[in-house]
């Protein structure tokens, strides 16, 4: 038996080194498409110096130097504008790092930042080349791992809009010749056979042939159509006719990427925050003014500082909107690194924070208008200005007056991508065109969902792909959607006849906990809250706030200021809601209506999504899931065998009492032994075999245990006390060649 080397520089380690690197390159290429990753590029240069290092037998130290360095800086020209490892470099470093520290131990994932993202994978990374090396190199086993590289591929193909055609063949092509070479390399050690790298790369360069001729062949030969050509409907979510592969399942909660909208997603009843308050009202975050045909982007805007809290920056009012000044009190359960307001927002005030000693700086984006903290807040009070909306002062709005007199406003407010279909623009002209006033249109395209038969979904919602158009997917094609598919859509349609309008997400009023004799409500609002909805630009008025997605009624109320009046002098009432302006819905009543009756509320999730309590409804979609999620197991638990069946032998084994537990406990080793590359040769006695596989694991337990085994088996001696002196020696050998 040839001993094992150490790791010299020469032809096959510089393949293996390759060929490892672009196994691992295909980990990376679907990151910039199924998640929000940019700069994708800067992890391959990361992978490149890592296997680099690794090839020229750097010192580890050395290495790690390197490696953290070039880390650093690509952190550093991605998100720092700092001096390079200045100290006001690692003070925000150092910030970043608790900030991130707090949200994982509130197990609030969606809160990391960017940064913080990008480290753990520069980490993650960093580990998987070094196993990769290792595995090539040294244990000589790379089968599984590359098992696993064509599943996530294929998992990434399948459910989302990533295109894996061209990365299984790499896949392939790439896996069999690293297989094969380890195998052969393998086989060199244990048989003393290929004494040089010459007889290695003589069978090696035919081997690397036969691969590439093998893919080519398969490639070019023609193939017949999927016979199942949607199999996964439910992961998907495209529903039927849409197409496979469209699907991206996400989960409810707020998010700062809208930039591709739609697919199905999944419910988290997480709490974010509880909200004492005297009216009902949606929480804003944050506004995108950009339609882009795929979801939402933004302008570019200024940050500007909010001193003291006061807000004398940002105003949705205009000076004779009519106005209630209300209070209203927050507390946290998971921390963001912005505030959550009501609009009118006039200031805030810090109650409590995690560093008592810590002066807060309120920042707010002037085109967001998402208002930034730089340290966490666990509660706060706000003070904002409750609007009424006058029917009459609407109808009154005179386009061109305002901030429209701003030829820069009403562009960014008006924006459509050129590739917007025409038909989008003839449908809102279709139904704005019997209606005068601003506000009559947008209530008539507001009431045309609930109209013509669009339905609320949350599972099969398509998600468009190639030149598709987000909306006009919705419009023509599925009707089918949530809060993001309604809210996008009457977005363009208002702008397509020259409304101002923008795109609003934050979170609806959340669950009534309590309610008061005062009138203070007490709410709590979770990830299932999240929502995005409509405001509406009206001159002389301001922004105003509408509601399109079916099963939702907007908090502000229209009143008519006439009926108004007369009322309040008769009876003192003084809300009286427009009567027929209220969409037409299955069930428009409020969330406190249901609450006290025993119902439970439809809640919408940040991007669109509602929370109903489910009763057991096993649907074929659902068998469907159960039965995937079986084989998926199953498939794990037979592929896997190899690392969870010794464990299961020596619980089974070290605790038997049967008299024949030595000798099953004996076979079973050399089954395992056998299956990890060591097996024993036709004719080979047991003490020969036992050498050498002491010769192989470097131990002489082997043996030890084959001269108990003997005494056993041909003198008869006492096969239970055997086993009480051999389990310790058994169990080591069992753990050692599965390692």
């Amino acid at each position: 038996m040839a001993k094992t080397t150490p790791f010299q520089r020469n032809l096959y380690a510089l393949m293996m080194h390759l060929f490892g690197f672009l196994l691992l390159l295909e980990w990376v290429r679907p990151l910039s498409e199924v998640t929000d990753t940019s700069n994708a590029y800067v992890f391959v240069v990361f992978l490149a110096v890592a296997f680099t290092i690794s090839y020229l037998q750097i010192m580890p130290l050395i290495g790690f130097v390197i490696q953290t360095g070039f880390m650093f800086y690509f952190l550093h020209i991605l998100y720092m504008k700092e001096k390079f490892l200045s100290k006001d470099w690692f003070s925000i470093f150092w910030a970043d790092l608790k900030y991130n520290v707090s949200v994982i131990f509130a197990a609030d994932w969606t809160a990391m930042s960017g940064f913080f993202r990008s480290l753990l994978l520069f980490i993650l990374l960093w580990l998987i080349s070094y196993l990769l090396i290792y595995w090539i190199l040294y244990r000589k086993k790379m089968f599984l791992f590359v098992a696993l590289s064509i599943t996530y591929v294929a998992i990434l193909d399948t459910f989302t809009t990533y295109n894996g055609n061209g990365a299984i063949i790499r896949l392939i092509v790439v896996g069999l010749i690293l297989v094969g070479f380890v195998h052969i390399e393998r086989v060199r050690e244990q048989e003393g056979i290929f004494k040089n790298n010459k007889m290695i790369m003589a069978w090696g360069i035919p081997f690397i042939i036969m691969v590439f001729g093998a893919a080519t062949i398969g490639y070019l030969s023609p193939k017949a159509a999927p016979q199942w050509p949607d199999p996964v409907p439910f992961f998907t979510g495209t529903g039927e006719g849409f197409g496979p592969g469209n699907g991206q399942v996400r989960k409810l909660g707020y998010g700062d990427n809208d930039s591709r909208l739609g697919g199905p997603f999944i419910g988290d009843p997480s709490v974010v925050f509880t909200a004492e308050v005297e009216k009902r009202h949606y929480w804003r975050v944050e506004t995108k003014d950009i339609y882009t045909g795929k979801g939402w982007e933004v302008s570019d805007g200024e940050s500007i500082e909010l001193i003291n809290g006061q807000n004398t920056e940002v105003n949705w009012l205009a000076d004779k909107v009519e106005t209630e000044s209300l209070q209203a009190t927050i507390d946290m359960e998971l921390t963001y690194p912005h505030i959550n307001y009501p609009i009118g927002l006039q200031s805030v005030i810090p109650l409590w924070r995690e560093e008592e000693s810590e002066e807060v700086t309120f920042e707010v984006n002037s085109v967001t208008e998402k208002i930034s903290t730089d340290v966490s807040l666990q509660s706060y009070s706000l003070q904002y200005d409750y609007p009424r909306y006058y029917i009459e002062r609407l109808h009154r709005a005179e386009p061109g007056a305002g901030l429209e007199s701003d030829e820069e406003f009403v562009e960014m407010y008006t924006q459509l991508p050129s590739s917007l279909p025409d038909r989008v623009k003839d449908l809102a002209e279709e139904i704005t065109s019997s209606f005068e006033t601003r506000y009559d249109k947008a209530k008539a395209i507001e009431r045309y969902f609930a109209r013509n038969g669009f339905e609320y979904e949350t599972t099969n919602v398509a998600v468009p792909t190639g030149n598709q158009d987000y909306v006009d997917q919705f419009l023509f094609e599925t009707q089918l959607g949530y809060c993001d598919n309604f809210s996008t859509s009457m977005v363009v349609m208002l702008r397509s006849v020259g409304i101002p309008a923008r795109w609003v997400k934050g979170y609806t009023h959340g669950d009534l906990l309590e309610l008061t004799n005062d009138g203070t409500r007490m709410y709590e609002v979770s990830n299932n809250n999240a929502h995005s909805w409509v405001e509406v630009y009206f001159p002389e008025v301001g922004w105003v706030t509408f509601e399109p997605t079916s099963g939702f009624d907007n908090p502000y109320n229209f009143v008519y200021e006439s009926t108004l009046q007369n009322e309040e002098s008769e009876n003192g009432e003084d809300l009286i809601p427009e009567n027929n302006e209220t969409p037409e819905q299955e069930n428009p009543r409020n969330a406190e209506d249901m609450l006290e009756e025993g119902g439970s509320e439809q809640t919408d999730n940040g991007s669109g999504g509602t929370a109903f309590q489910f009763g057991i409804n096993l649907s074929w979609k659902t068998l469907l899931f159960i039965f995937v999620g079986i084989a998926f197991y199953a498939g794990l638990l037979f592929f896997t065998r190899n690392k969870w069946l010794p464990y299961y032998f020596i619980f089974l084994y070290k605790r038997s009492k049967d008299d024949k537990a030595f000798m099953k406990a004996y076979k079973v080793l050399l089954q395992i032994l056998n299956k990890n590359g060591v097996a024993r040769k036709d004719g080979q006695t047991l003490r020969e075999y036992a050498k050498f596989v002491d010769n192989y694991l470097y131990t002489d337990a082997m043996q030890t245990l084959t001269e108990r085994y003997e005494r056993v088996i041909y003198r008869g001696d006492s096969s239970s006390e055997e086993w009480e002196h051999s389990k310790e020696l058994w169990e080591n050998l069992i753990k050692k060649a599965s390692s």
